[in-house]
Parts: structure tokens; C-alpha cells; sequence
């Protein structure tokens, strides 16, 4: 086990950046990708997962058999810029079959974008995500027609979704949502009676998740983001599929970066406690003995975190602290986290 003192800032980076590109690098497989817009898209809901998966348009991975769990899903240019427009980089960008739409002669998609989404309040620029999630449905409809002339044929577009995983700093009250935004038609003289699938064109679904899951879509983020293959393999079949089992295995191995998280929590938490010391005790002395503080309790709360994962043992996590495994429980306690009674 690495402590602070052999954790630089840039090696806390690394670790962080690989985890978030092997969680995104999942996402780029049909399998993965299949339950989650089962139960989030309303076109795929009353299909199997096992459906969806062929719903999923590989076809430009043209010698691999469309049942295939091997493949990585059709994805579309990842990046799209035009004269003036901001250049962006979608996450996992395809297409799937509109069963709403098509049949056996006639084939209609949904263009999808999934964003995997760390933090949910940006703040540099601040901005709230559904805004974005827009911006980017926006641009995937307007790449469906290219350049656009008198002569361009609007018929031709194709529903778009833009879908956001956001794991961290979501407020207690959005933890555990899902919602998602339209276009809708609203009468406001007379009756009409045109096609739905004329305007609604855009949908942007939010998934916010939470610290406790329960079932359903975020049981199974869960099992990806902490690396749970039992927990995925609840929502979808990967038994055979040794290279989405490779991913996962690789997350686990960056579980350090949940370290690197709790350490700076705590550490912050510690420097916020010294400073409202410090108003009593002086600034100065105030300030040092928070940092002190954050530290020990930013450790505390890493070990911690890694026990419940399994990632070591409570002993383990008590001895890299010069604490005997009681002493860690009652810590660990007092600082707020759910501990047996017995170690």
C-alpha cells in the first residue's frame, strides 16, 4: 500500500486519468453499453438486453458476425468541428435500429451520445449539464445533414439522444435520478395532428447516481464503476467475453485513485475544521493543526474505503496507521462511516 508520502501530486493525476479512460473504454462495448439504454430510452424497454445488443449498429466492423460479444461498437467520428463551432469529443458516440420506426425493408436509428461525467457541477466554467447535454444533441443533428443547401432533404433526420452518467458531487436530493428532457408539442389555438416522430427529434437523460444502490440502472453502474463482474453479469451476459472482463479487471488494479479521493476529502475536511479553529485559537496555529488533521483523517478515510471494497483488510488498513484495529473502527466511526460492531 502506497502512502501519502509516495503519492506525488502528478502520479495522483495518472491514476485518476486511467481510471476515468478504462471506465470509458468500456463503455465502447455493445454489452456494456446495451442495459444502459434498456433502461433508460424508452424505444428499447420492453426489448431484452440481449436484443438491444443487436440493435447496436457495428457495420463498420465489417467481419464481425452482428451476435459477435466480441466487438466494439459502430461508432461514429468521435469529434465533430465545423468553421466557427467549438470542436467537441463525445465519449461513446453510435447509432442503434429504431424499433419504433423500422421493419424487415426499412431500417430508421437513433443517433446516441454517452457521456461518462465525473462531476456534476463544473465550476470552471460553471455550468449545469442538461445545458450541455443540449449543445451536444444540437451538434449530432446537425451532423446528420452536413453542409446545408436549399436543396437539403430535412426528411432524413434521425432522433437523437444524448445520455450523461454523472458520478460525483450530485446534491442528496437529485442522488439516485434519472430524468430526461424533450421536445413536446403543445396546441396553444386549435387541435393539430402531426407525427410525433416529426419533432421529437432530442432527448437528453440525465442519470445521477448516488452513494447507495439499490436496483435497477444504478445497481449496475455500480457493478462497473467499482469493478463488480457478478454485479454486471445480473443485467447482462459477459461470461464469454474476456476482454470487457480485461477492462474491468483493470479498473480494479487503479482502485488506488478511490485513495487518492478519500485522502484529499479528508484532507480538505481537516483544513476547513483548522480554520474555524483558528478563529479562536489563531489563524496561524489554526490553519497548521487543520492540515495535520486532513492528512491523518484524509489517510483514515482512504484505508478505509479500500477495506470496504476488500481491496485489504482492516488489520492492514490499521497497521499502515500505527492504529490497533479497534482504535481504526472508533475513527472511522466518529468520523461518520458505517462500522461493524465486532472486527
Amino acid at each position: 500500500m502506497k502512502l501519502k508520502t509516495e503519492i506525488s501530486i502528478n502520479a495522483a493525476k495518472a491514476y485518476g486519468e486511467k481510471y476515468d479512460e478504462s471506465a470509458k473504454q468500456l463503455f465502447l462495448n455493445p454489452e456494456i453499453i446495451a442495459p444502459i439504454i434498456q433502461m433508460s430510452v424508452p424505444e428499447y424497454k420492453k426489448y431484452s438486453v440481449e436484443q438491444v445488443i443487436k440493435m447496436i449498429d457495428r457495420s463498420s466492423i465489417e467481419s464481425t458476425p452482428v451476435d459477435s460479444a466480441s466487438a466494439m461498437a459502430d461508432r461514429l467520428p468521435t469529434e465533430m468541428s465545423s468553421i466557427g463551432e467549438k470542436l467537441i469529443r463525445y465519449d461513446s458516440h453510435f447509432k442503434a435500429i429504431n424499433p419504433a420506426l423500422s421493419d424487415k425493408n426499412i431500417k430508421f436509428y437513433l443517433h446516441i451520445d454517452l457521456e461518462v461525467q465525473n462531476d456534476y457541477m463544473p465550476s470552471s466554467p460553471k455550468y449545469p449539464i442538461v445545458k450541455r447535454g443540449i449543445y451536444y444533441g444540437a451538434r449530432e443533428i446537425s451532423s446528420q445533414l452536413g453542409i446545408v443547401t436549399e436543396e437539403t432533404d430535412y426528411s432524413k433526420l434521425e432522433k437523437v439522444y444524448s445520455i450523461w452518467i454523472c458520478n460525483e458531487n450530485v446534491p442528496p436530493k437529485l442522488r439516485n435520478t434519472v430524468t430526461s428532457y424533450t421536445l413536446t408539442k403543445k396546441d396553444e389555438i386549435g387541435i393539430t395532428d402531426e407525427p410525433v416522430s416529426d419533432y421529437d427529434l432530442m432527448s437528453v437523460i440525465i442519470i445521477r447516481r448516488g452513494e447507495e444502490a439499490s436496483e435497477g440502472i444504478f445497481d449496475y453502474l455500480e457493478g462497473i464503476f467499482k469493478s463488480n463482474i457478478d454485479r454486471i453479469e445480473k443485467y447482462v451476459d459477459i461470461k464469454d467475453n474476456e476482454s470487457i472482463k480485461e477492462g474491468v479487471k483493470r479498473m480494479t488494479g487503479l482502485g488506488e485513485s478511490i485513495y487518492i479521493k478519500a485522502y484529499k476529502e479528508g484532507e480538505e475536511k481537516g483544513r476547513a475544521q483548522g480554520v474555524s479553529q483558528g478563529i479562536s485559537q489563531g489563524i496561524s496555529q489554526g490553519i497548521s493543526q487543520g492540515i495535520s488533521q486532513g492528512i491523518a483523517q484524509g489517510e483514515a478515510s482512504a484505508m478505509f474505503k479500500l477495506a470496504q471494497k476488500g481491496m485489504l483488510t482492516i488489520e492492514e488498513g490499521a497497521f499502515e496507521l500505527g492504529m490497533t484495529p479497534e482504535g481504526f473502527m472508533e475513527s472511522m466511526a466518529k468520523a461518520g462511516f458505517k462500522v461493524p460492531k465486532t472486527v
